[in-house]
């Protein structure tokens, strides 16, 4: 059997609708050596298997207790078989159907790829994640707010299993602290397109202020910033902590007492 050149990882724990749009995406897409690997961890495990019926010979389900998004990423990791890995969780889409078409050939001998991805927000905005410069943010310990999300990055599954999958000890922000160490590994390949498209109110969107903690935490034990570098980062944190306060915190308040 040919190896797929990649495996689309979902998680999805009591979301059959979020499913459904993540299935719907990724039925346009060239599925050509293609497998989609789905972590289950619903009450109702009815309703997902009814939303995969007919994709046999794609899909590879697996139940597992409720551990977590990343203990089941992990799981995820374990069981494909891919060349290349991407994840896209329940709720998430491909932006257009030729994604995974483009992408392809610019992966190949790549370690890991990743391209900006369109945000959807409560209020139904819907927002591109910013251009920027690589090796800029790299110079500055990617402490400024930059960084490949989850939802427009590829990654070689060999590399990914090597690093040891996703560091559980974080609770919201284990892709953030992945990106750090594929940092070191190798440099990505830009994909010059948008990839996906996901909605906000994930847990690092509910929970922005863990993970702005944990993403400081992971740089100081990844990225090790010693003399300059430390306090660099240690500023650029809390410029970066306070623009997002403002915006999350200030900002809709202000709005509200307009009306």
């Amino acid at each position: 059997m040919t190896t797929p050149w990649l495996s689309v990882v979902t998680v999805v724990k009591d979301d059959p609708e979020g499913l459904a749009r993540t299935l719907g995406s990724l039925s346009a897409q060239d599925l050509t050596e293609v497998e989609w690997v789905v972590v289950d961890s619903s009450a109702d495990t009815n309703a997902v298997s009814a939303l995969l019926e007919g994709f046999e010979g794609l899909v590879t389900y697996t139940w597992t207790p409720p551990q977590g998004v990343y203990p089941a990423m992990n799981t995820g990791v374990d069981s494909a078989t891919g060349t290349f890995l991407h994840f896209a969780n329940a709720g998430d889409e491909f932006f257009r159907p030729d994604v995974l078409q483009r992408a392809r050939p610019l992966l190949r001998e790549r370690v890991w790829g990743f391209g900006p991805v369109e945000i959807v927000e409560r209020d139904g905005r819907r927002v591109f994640t910013p251009g920027w410069d690589y090796a800029t943010e790299a110079g500055r310990g990617f402490s400024r707010g930059l960084f490949p999300a989850h939802q427009g990055t590829f990654v070689l599954r060999s590399t990914l299993r090597d690093l040891g999958g996703f560091d559980t000890s974080y609770a919201v922000a284990a892709d953030y602290a992945m990106a750090l160490r594929l940092s070191q590994v190798a440099d990505p390949v830009l994909l010059p397109f948008v990839v996906a498209r996901f909605h906000e109110g994930g847990i690092s969107t509910q929970r922005w202020q863990d993970s702005f903690k944990e993403f400081h935490r992971a740089r100081k034990q990844v990225l090790l910033p010693r003399g300059n570098d430390r306090w660099q980062e240690e500023l650029d944190t809390r410029i970066h902590w306070a623009s997002v306060w403002f915006s999350r915190e200030v900002r809709p308040r202000l709005l509200r007492g307009r009306r």
